[in-house]
């Protein structure tokens, strides 16, 4: 079954086995100006301008929208490696050329050790931590806050990455795709308010609350996760949070902290 015009999905898996290597994501930087470059290269392949957005999703690799002042295209990291053929590829792709579909699908194919491996579909999210049930944080909030309107989201928490000091850290979100807000173990601990975990989840929800009534095309990014921008929508309500600020002091003054794990 073929992925929608506009979008290209990767469907193989390594042989049974046999898990492929990771490679290494590129640092923030690095990627920016690589993104940069490789946008400039389709861009003018194409003659028009692209505006690029870079992904870590295995679900959709490529996808575009073609609009009157140019293209918006997302794409996984790991085309910023791709070869000259590839890139023309991609230019043909989102002129509608679909056999280069066939070049671009090789060309992920051969680098599926880039892409990140997803959960198991069906695999239940971790709810009860040591310290707090998200859980029940759900349904509490759920039901003061959205009139049980968020009730088939999932939330619980993410994995616990490997231990290191992160620059940066990703305290919650909601996955559009999966339903699913995944909050970090770095909250999980006695030394943080509950209203501390509360916003975060609270924060999410509303995201999937929004996203349920505005999905249009600029709802999320081509991995599921909601558009980084607040709508003054998004920020009338989040106002309702009556611990907002208190939560975003406190988060801010212990950010150290968390991102040490």
């Amino acid at each position: 079954m073929r992925p929608p015009p506009g979008q290209l999905a990767m469907f193989d898996a390594p042989e049974p086995g046999r898990e492929p290597a990771r490679a290494r994501l590129p640092s923030r930087e690095d990627a920016l100006v690589r993104a940069a470059d490789l946008a400039r290269r389709v861009s003018a392949l194409l003659g028009r301008p692209v505006h690029l957005r870079l992904t870590d999703n295995r679900a959709t690799l490529v996808s575009y929208r073609r609009l009157p002042e140019g293209v918006r295209l997302r794409l996984h990291h790991l085309f910023l490696d791709a070869p000259d053929t590839v890139v023309r590829a991609l230019a043909l792709y989102v002129s509608g050329d679909t056999a280069a579909r066939e070049v671009l699908e090789a060309f992920s194919h051969a680098h599926h050790g880039q892409v990140r491996r997803e959960r198991r579909p069906g695999a239940p999210l971790r709810t009860r931590g040591r310290c707090f049930d998200l859980k029940a944080v759900h349904a509490r909030l759920d039901a003061a806050y959205f009139d049980g309107r968020v009730h088939a989201v999932e939330v619980g928490w993410a994995r616990r990455p490997a231990r290191r000091t992160r620059r940066t850290i990703h305290l919650g979100g909601y996955d559009a795709r999966l339903r699913e807000v995944r909050v970090h173990p770095a909250l999980d601990r006695p030394t943080v308010p509950a209203f501390v975990v509360d916003f975060i989840v609270f924060h999410a929800l509303l995201h999937a609350d929004l996203a349920a009534t505005d999905a249009g095309p600029d709802a999320h990014d081509a991995a599921g996760r909601c558009a980084a921008e607040h709508t003054p929508a998004f920020v009338e309500r989040e106002a309702a949070f009556p611990l907002r600020e208190a939560a975003w002091r406190w988060l801010l003054e212990n950010l150290s902290s968390l991102r040490r794990g």
